[in-house]
């Protein structure tokens, strides 16, 4: 298992503007975080979300967030995660002044990581 202790330069401060879950064009069930960092910005997700794996997915997100509805998520400033090695983005946390829980993505999609 990898330890996430990341610099600081791999913890982006970015603020979730949209949301969005709903069905892909092959009827596939996918879930974005759409977050800003100042200028640029970024879809987080596009997983799989098939059986149990969207409510997994979902309270990962409303963990990370620190809120207790989908609603609530836009509108937050969280930290995004990056690989120290590729720049993939691994997940999501919290700022440190801020309610939440890190939710790492390859925790539940460990095939979509490696």
């Amino acid at each position: 298992a990898r330890s996430w202790v990341l610099p600081s330069s791999l913890r982006e401060i970015a603020k979730v503007e949209s949301t969005s879950l709903g069905f892909e064009d092959h009827g596939i069930l996918t879930g974005y975080l759409h977050v800003t960092y100042g200028g640029a910005s970024q879809g987080l997700g596009g997983y799989n979300l098939s059986g149990t794996q969207a409510a997994l997915w979902l309270q990962g997100v409303l963990k990370a967030c620190g809120v207790k509805s989908w609603e609530q998520v836009r509108g937050r400033t969280i930290y995004v995660l990056r690989d120290p090695e590729t720049g993939r983005i691994e997940g999501i946390e919290p700022l440190p002044t801020e309610p939440g829980k890190r939710f790492i993505f390859a925790d539940m999609f460990p095939e979509a990581t490696s």
